[in-house]
């Protein structure tokens, strides 16, 4: 008969071998090795651009006020559409520009015969001269009214000239009228404001730049302009601070032949410029902690924590302004893990 004491004992032993089985697993647990797998990349040089944004007001590059020059009835030629360039935009009539204009004949009228006269007894004179029959001193004085009269001929000319054209005026360039003051047929006075005259094929950016004029392109850009996308050009750039906004006032010219934008609009745009070379890392080797960045480095088969200074990101690549040389070999698959934590103890590195 099996005695009870000695079913205890076994039953004890039993017990403890299984707790220190249990112990030894738990240890072996804890001791283990955690497998990292990396990957790691050389530090190269690659080129970035730095996007510029902000808001700007579409305007036309070529645009005119249309002012009356003189007193008239305001007659608009072309108030639709596009108007080409030499075409009339407007005509001022009435007795008053009737009567400008004969007074302008008449006064061209008199110089050209004085004009005459002057040239005719000119040449009759200098024939004289040349045979010595006139003293040079009576010649210069005629030379002196000859000259007179050709200046009161051109003079006149002139105000007849411009008064034709301001009274009839041409489009200096293609463009769209736009803005009108004067109702049609309506009378206007000299100075008074008639319209605007704007070319709308060529329009220009007109913005306040708020960084270093210097990073600024000034030839071909890539525009993106109320989400649309424009050929453009820098064509100014003001030196000064404008103490109205705070910044340089720029002026980017605008490619739109299909008209897609309207002058007069107040716009988000945003374009590349500040094309330089950096060292950069792939975004997989960066490490962030707090406002800090650091790389994994790999030198003489150690890993070292590498602070650094970033700056833009782009095409899966993070340019590095200091803290890198190129041709360094830095970690990128595992580069967090190895960062945060403990290699000697409980950490194997798969590279």
């Amino acid at each position: 008969m099996t005695n009870p004491l000695n079913l205890l004992m076994k039953f004890s032993w039993i017990l403890m071998l299984g707790a220190l089985v249990a112990c030894q697993n738990n240890t072996k647990d804890i001791n283990a090795t955690v497998s990292v797998k990396t990957s790691s990349a050389i530090v190269k040089t690659a080129s970035f651009e730095r996007e510029i944004k902000g808001y700007g007001t579409l305007l036309a590059q070529n645009s005119l006020d249309l002012e009356a020059k003189f007193d008239g009835i305001v007659h608009f030629e072309n108030l639709k559409g596009k108007i080409k360039k030499g075409t009339v935009i407007y005509t001022l009539s009435g007795p008053e520009i009737e009567l400008k204009k004969e007074k302008l004949r008449k006064s061209l009228a008199n110089a050209k015969t004085q004009f005459d006269y002057f040239k005719q007894y000119y040449e009759a004179k200098k024939i004289l001269l040349q045979k010595n029959y006139l003293s040079k001193i009576d010649f210069e004085k005629i030379s002196r009214d000859f000259e007179n009269a050709q200046n009161k001929l051109n003079t006149a000319e002139y105000a007849l000239d411009y008064f034709m054209k301001m009274t009839t005026y041409q489009a200096p360039f293609d463009g769209y009228l736009d803005h009108l003051q004067v109702p049609q047929g309506e009378d206007a006075v000299t100075g008074q404001l008639l319209g605007t005259f704007q070319d709308d094929d060529h329009l220009k950016l007109v913005a306040a730049y708020y960084g270093n004029l210097k990073e600024l392109r000034t030839d071909h850009l890539v525009i993106s302009v109320a989400g649309k996308k424009f050929e453009g050009q820098m064509i100014y750039k003001e030196q000064a601070v404008n103490p109205a906004t705070g910044g340089h006032t720029i002026w980017i010219a605008l490619n739109d032949p299909g008209h897609q934008l309207k002058s007069g609009s107040y716009v988000p745009y945003s374009f590349l410029s500040h094309k330089h070379r950096s060292v950069a890392v792939p975004e997989a080797a960066m490490i962030q902690q707090q406002s800090n960045y650091f790389v994994i480095t790999i030198e003489n088969g150690k890993y070292h924590k590498t602070a650094v200074q970033v700056g833009q990101d782009q095409n899966g690549l993070v340019e590095i302004k200091s803290g890198l040389k190129e041709g360094t070999k830095i970690l990128t698959k595992g580069a967090f893990e190895v960062f945060y934590g403990n290699l000697r103890e409980s950490m194997k590195i798969e590279d």
